[in-house]
């Protein structure tokens, strides 16, 4: 008999690689990311570089890079200037409609895609989100203005002088994503009364959402990372869900001290007693860290 042709060997060696691929393809719960500020699904050196950190480590495991809007201009325009509430919507469908994902998925969120996931979880969860890790996200907001960050910073400066003429403004709040996460310890009231977001899925407002408390409570695991000489977040414990304690900007009131903790809001408090909730620190300056920090740390959490 002959040799087999260089065709036949090359395709034998394309089917096995195929199979193998499909067999830790199931081996591995499907990813979803959610990119931040400034940023989009794509870009090679962060949502993509991801993508091929995690695929290195994970092989075959599936991967959705949230992208909103028709294309990476748009996901970037809109990380700025898009309704949260609208974004979170789109979500939702977009998530129910990737037939990829219908078993449930993990999903990492980058800055404010952490606690845009955890408003798909309280709001929506189908399908259901299994490990929540949240690198960097914003979860008790901010009272303080970023500074640029991102491919485009005249976007970033637009979202800066928008949000300081009056983040609470109806225009400011339905065309400025930031500002939909505009906490201001000193005005309470005011923050309540017009932030169209984050007292929603904080639970914060009178009537409890108990569909967002049973959602979240459903977590497998909540992972929460905060780094330690964060200049972007103010104040960085909103990272592992503390803020400044209402009425002053200086001292902070932290997770198991917040009223949103003791009270159970959101459940927080609920999977922290179960164990289910891990803090993680990270030594260095927003969303600055290594990929050995990233495949020690966090690719554990999509194992499951």
């Amino acid at each position: 008999r002959g040799c087999p042709s260089m065709m036949m060997m090359s395709m034998i060696g394309l089917a096995l690689l195929a199979l193998i691929s499909a067999a830790y393809a199931d081996t591995y719960r499907p990813i979803v990311l959610w990119h931040g500020m400034g940023d989009t699904c794509c870009y090679p050196f962060s949502m993509g570089k991801i993508e091929k950190l995690i695929q290195a480590n994970l092989p075959g495991a599936y991967i959705h890079s949230i992208k909103v809007g028709d294309t990476i201009a748009d996901d970037e325009v809109n990380s700025y200037f898009m309704n949260v509430n609208e974004q979170v919507d789109l979500v939702c469908e977009m998530m129910k409609n990737d037939t990829n994902l219908s078993k449930g998925f993990n999903a990492i969120g980058f800055s404010q895609g952490g606690q845009f996931l955890r408003a798909y979880i309280e709001r929506c969860n189908n399908p259901p989100v299994y490990n929540l890790l949240s690198v960097g996200g914003q979860h008790q907001g901010v009272f303080g203005l970023p500074r640029c960050m991102g491919a485009n910073h005249s976007l970033c400066e637009v979202m800066r002088k928008l949000v300081n003429s009056g983040a609470y403004e109806e225009y400011v709040q339905d065309h400025v994503t930031q500002a939909e996460y505009w906490q201001d310890p000193l005005n309470m009231a005011e923050y309540l009364a017009k932030n169209v977001f984050l007292p929603d899925i904080n639970n914060q407002l009178p009537n409890k959402n108990a569909t967002y408390k049973a959602n979240f409570e459903s977590l497998n695991k909540l992972v929460l990372v905060l780094f330690t000489e964060d200049t972007m977040v103010q104040p960085r414990e909103s990272e592992w869900f503390g803020f400044y304690t209402e009425g002053q900007d200086k001292a902070i009131t932290n997770m198991r001290n917040s009223t949103l903790y003791l009270e159970d809001w959101i459940g927080l408090r609920t999977l922290d007693e179960a164990g289910k909730v891990t803090q993680l620190s990270c030594v260095g300056d927003h969303l600055q860290f290594s990929d050995e920090w990233f495949v020690e740390n966090l690719v554990p959490f999509l194992k499951g």
